[in-house]
Order: structure tokens, then sequence, then C-alpha cells
């Protein structure tokens, strides 16, 4: 997924449906970034959203929510079926965002 504004904004918008009361608003947003979360550079997207000072504090939540979710279902890379979910430069990328982001906070 290519990082641009208009993805911003797609998954923007997909975050703050995920939010929605209503199942029938929230349940295919949540399936949606359940399908994409597959794609490479969907991790990468998801910290470029959470770092834009200008989005909406709940959509950054919802975002970090999902990222923290991605990382817990993904992560691990099992030997014995598919192996690694998560793309090679997509993990060195959340490598290097990730502390690059605690380095500037200190």
């Amino acid at each position: 997924m290519e990082i641009n504004e208009g993805n911003l904004q797609t998954l923007a918008g997909y975050l703050q449906q995920t939010l929605s009361p209503d199942s029938a608003v929230r349940k295919p947003a949540e399936e949606f970034l359940e399908s994409v979360e597959g794609n490479q550079g969907y991790p990468i997207l998801l910290l470029h959203l959470l770092n834009k000072s200008d989005a909406d504090l709940t959509i950054r939540i919802a975002g970090s929510v999902a990222f923290k979710n991605y990382v817990k279902r993904n992560w691990r890379i099992d030997e014995d079926s598919a192996g690694d979910k998560i793309n090679s430069s997509d993990r060195a990328n959340i490598k290097q965002l990730i502390v690059g982001d605690r380095k500037s906070v200190v």
C-alpha cells in the first residue's frame, strides 16, 4: 500500500467506521481492515497515520489498537506453517519507525 494522502484518508475513514455502535457500519469496516492487513505497506501506512499530528485523536487511538492487534496476530514467525506473515521490508520499517519515534521522544 502506497503511503499517500488518499490512502491515509481511506484508512482513517475505515478506522472511524470501526468505532460506530451500528454493527452494519462497524462490521464491514473491520472486515475490510482484516482483508488488507496482509498487503505490503499496511502496517507502515498505519504508523504514518498514528504520527500525523493533524489526524483526529480518536482515529489515532483506533489506529493504535489496530496496529497492536496486527502485531499480535502476525509478528511471530511460524516455521511450521506459512512462515513470516509480515513482509521483511515492512518488518524492518516497523522496527525503524518505532525505534526512531522513541528516540525523538527522549
